[in-house]
């Protein structure tokens, strides 16, 4: 008994100078390596965009990471002029940020997303399109060629608001619309007059009479604007439903992240784009309830020959798209099969 008592205590002192030894070489727990990247967004401080996406990126993502990915938002013209960000991303002079449909020469697919009016008339469409039948993915197949990572934000309306009712074609014929890219080369096919007027000076235009119309997003962007004011038609069907806004970082920063992170941040922008798309609409409809109650805001629907009319423009349009590369091509044509599969187009 005696020695079996002797034999465990030696076993005992056997462990802990093991054990002791062990710790003594690895000495103490390695912390994990935090990775720190600097966004730049192409919206200024006060768009209504730009508080969501910085609260996201710094606080959920960060908590998302455990705090091993920590991303600081920064505003419009921070570092370098909007124009010059796509290099910027793709030379990880900066990490990442937002976009828009700027560089569609860099990458022609981003026409499809960003310049096809009258395409989706519901946001589960646009989703639909997305996600399940594959665009998302050709966009980001796109763009790794580029050095840069891709997802899209969010998808959202546009829509116009008027001065008076416009219902039929002759109503839309020399109307003085405030428009801009290919929604407004629609609306010069069925007899608008385009005109693009800066953001900030939209509601004297209105106002004065310089325009008739325009349209800054749809409802929220309206309300926000302050247009309701003077323009007091809310003009239907929706003239697009885009997906303009953008989330691009450097390869060389996404390549760097650790295989477990890569999939924590790629799930968290792809959960996102699909919140905040929904998010967005939720304020598109408070919007336009606002704008009746308070601002005395009517819907004016546009009737069948002026939404057909509208029809075979925009469809000029997407073939235009489609020339500008054989991807382009090819995700036109499984627009049109969508769509025909919907019931808006032949």
């Amino acid at each position: 008994m005696e020695k079996l008592i002797k034999r465990r205590e030696l076993t005992y002192v056997a462990l802990i100078i093991f054990f002791g030894a062990f710790f003594l070489i690895m000495g103490e727990p390695v912390e994990a390596k935090v990775f720190k990247w600097r966004f730049q967004t192409h919206w200024p401080a006060a768009s209504a965009s730009y508080a969501p996406f910085k609260k996201f990126m710094e606080g959920e993502v960060k908590a998302l990471t455990d705090g091993q990915l920590v991303i600081e938002v920064h505003p419009a013209g921070t570092f370098v002029p909007t124009k010059d960000l796509f290099d910027a991303w793709a030379n990880n002079t900066l990490q990442g940020g937002t976009g828009s449909t700027y560089w569609i020469s860099h990458v022609p697919l981003t026409a499809v997303a960003g310049q096809c009016p009258l395409g989706f008339r519901e946001l589960w469409e646009a989703e639909y399109f997305h996600f399940h039948i594959g665009f998302e993915e050709a966009l980001r197949k796109e763009h790794l060629g580029k050095g840069i990572v891709y997802w899209t934000e969010k998808i959202f309306p546009t829509a116009m608001v008027s001065k008076k009712p416009v219902k039929t074609l002759a109503d839309l014929k020399g109307l003085k619309v405030r428009s801009s890219g290919k929604i407004a080369d629609m609306l010069k096919m069925v007899g608008v007059s385009s005109v693009l007027v800066p953001g900030e000076e939209i509601y004297t235009a209105l106002s004065t009479g310089v325009i008739d119309a325009a349209h800054w997003g749809a409802a929220a962007g309206a309300l926000t604007m302050k247009l309701c004011e003077p323009a007091k038609y809310y003009i239907q069907p929706n003239l697009a439903y885009s997906a303009t806004d953008l989330v691009m970082i450097s390869k060389k920063a996404w390549d760097e992240l650790p295989a477990d992170l890569q999939k924590i941040v790629y799930l968290a922008f792809k959960e996102r784009c699909w919140r905040r798309s929904n998010e967005y609409i939720q304020e598109e409809v408070r919007a336009l309830e606002t704008m009746k109650k308070k601002f005395g805001v009517q819907v004016s629907w546009l009737d069948k020959e002026a939404q057909k009319a509208l029809q075979l423009a925009a469809i000029k349009i997407w073939d235009e798209t489609a020339t500008l590369s054989p991807t382009n091509a090819e995700w036109i044509g499984k627009m049109k099969e969508f769509l025909k599969e919907l019931g808006y187009i032949d």
